[in-house]
């Protein structure tokens, strides 16, 4: 520990961020993440201003959840949209490449001002506009999107890496919290009755982990390169390297039935009590034996 203090526990999981300061020891390497060229405008308004706006009301008075987005190709920024905190506030992400004057390092979010979204968003209709200039409770700020090389294993001794300190996703498909959601139920299931003192059991539980979660997180990490992301170069061959699954046809639209039920129908639960059943250890194995 900072203070020289040293601490022995049965499991460590590494959880700190994209900006992990722990994950290059879990690698083995420098494995630091990287701004990748893009950034996104992030704020709040009330759906009550919303409302108001005949236009947007027009767009916003469907009770169906989900997302709303639009997309502007020829200078490649999507605007998208989806309602929070019970349905009181819509939350809006414009996606868009980065801009010289974006570019302080070391922060990870920063204000800006309404005139500096305009501009970038000036090839979207002018309904859509309005938002921009509604009150939000902290203003409008910018984030960075960050990007890291896949990782071949989470897990180091006792020690395993999730989140996105494991694998930094760009907010393209919204599955970062998905993805890591599912790794929770991997640790759930593989840790929940073994034995911490049996070595031979722990490696075991460690090694199903990454079987579990290798596949699932790079595919989604990889998938978040952008929204056109299997008619990248090499992309699929980027995968076949760790998911050997279904993937979706290249030119299926981001939010489409095929690419849900590749990046949201998984069921880590049912994986892991699968593998579990598959590989199972007892419990009274001697350490070391």
């Amino acid at each position: 520990m900072g203070d020289g203090r040293s601490v022995v526990k049965d499991l460590i999981i590494i959880a700190d961020g994209a900006h992990s300061r722990l994950i290059s020891e879990v690698a083995g390497y420098s494995s630091r993440a990287c701004r990748a060229g893009r950034s996104q405008y992030r704020w709040l308004v009330s759906m009550d201003d919303v409302m108001d706006e005949a236009d947007l009301r027009a767009i916003y008075s469907s009770d169906r959840p989900g997302f709303k987005a639009w997309v502007d190709p020829e200078n490649d920024t999507f605007w998208m949209t989806y309602r929070c905190r019970g349905g009181k506030f819509l939350n809006i992400v414009v996606g868009h490449d980065t801009k010289l004057s974006h570019d302080e390092q070391g922060r990870w979010n920063s204000p800006v001002s309404s005139a500096q979204v305009l501009a970038t968003v000036e090839g979207f209709h002018d309904s859509l506009k309005k938002m921009v200039l509604m009150p939000s409770e902290d203003g409008i700020h910018y984030h960075h999107q960050y990007t890291r090389p896949p990782l071949t294993s989470f897990v180091r001794g006792r020690t395993l890496a999730m989140g996105d300190a494991a694998h930094v996703m760009k907010p393209t498909h919204a599955a970062g919290a998905g993805i890591s959601i599912e790794s929770a139920a991997a640790l759930e299931v593989l840790f929940r009755s073994v034995e911490f003192r049996n070595e031979r059991a722990m490696q075991q539980r460690l090694q199903m982990f990454d079987k579990l979660r290798i596949p699932r997180c790079n595919l989604t990490m990889l998938a978040s390169s952008g929204r056109r992301w299997l008619q990248m170069p090499g992309m699929e061959a980027k995968i076949r390297r760790f998911y050997s699954g279904p993937l979706p046809p290249p030119h299926a639209p981001p939010y489409s039935k095929e690419c849900r039920e590749v990046l949201f129908h998984h069921d880590e639960y049912q994986a892991a009590e699968k593998l579990l059943a598959q590989d199972y250890l007892p419990e009274s194995t001697p350490t070391g034996a």
